[in-house]
């Protein structure tokens, strides 16, 4: 063989090679060339999707955080929480703290006031078991008055109804009073 064809055959070896390891990459990852460019498309319309959807349960939380109005099933589906809150600002404040915060080291003190918002226990209580504590003490020897006679039942119902809008909408929507124990972990 001359000098000039193994040169040639050489060039032709060297041409082949990087195309046959393509094929072979291509092979081994299942995919011909158009098939990976569409997989590449579907994911970048997945990812779009995705970003999308997370913009839209984004904004959708949002809305709900600023939504207060209780759920229909509850004493104060009627209640007005602006209302309770000019309530709680005149009645409870003092003991409770502003935004329902509770009283600073509340569980070192016997029958301290605790927080109402949702980093205490006032979600573990029906709206009913509220009003009653609210109007009659929530035990005989609180350092709470009994309200009734002050407020009326339609005023402690606007407190709770202020109190409740101090919880996450997580607590709001699924945890309070008898179904507390299964959010034990969300608070």
């Amino acid at each position: 063989m001359g000098k000039r064809k193994r040169r040639a055959r050489a060039r032709n070896q060297d041409a082949a090679l990087p195309a046959a390891v393509d094929r072979a990459r291509s092979t081994h990852a299942g995919d011909t060339p158009a098939r990976a460019d569409a997989a590449g498309t579907r994911w970048r319309r997945n990812l779009t999707t995705l970003a999308v959807i997370a913009v839209v349960v984004a904004a959708f939380a949002g809305l709900m955080v600023g939504q207060i109005k209780p759920s229909s099933g509850s004493l104060t589906a009627s209640a007005e929480p602006a209302r309770g809150k000019q309530l709680y600002d005149q009645y409870c404040v003092a003991c409770h703290g502003v935004e329902g915060r509770g009283q600073p080291g509340w569980q070192l003190q016997p029958r301290g006031a605790p927080p109402l918002d949702s980093s205490a226990h006032a979600w573990h209580h029906e709206d009913a078991q509220l009003l009653t504590m609210i109007l009659d003490k929530p035990a005989p020897d609180s350092l709470m008055p009994a309200w009734r006679g002050v407020l009326s039942r339609d005023d402690a119902l606007h407190i709770v109804a202020y109190m409740k809008s101090l919880w996450t909408p997580h607590i709001r929507a699924n945890c309070q009073g008898a179904k507390h124990m299964n959010c034990m972990s969300h608070q």
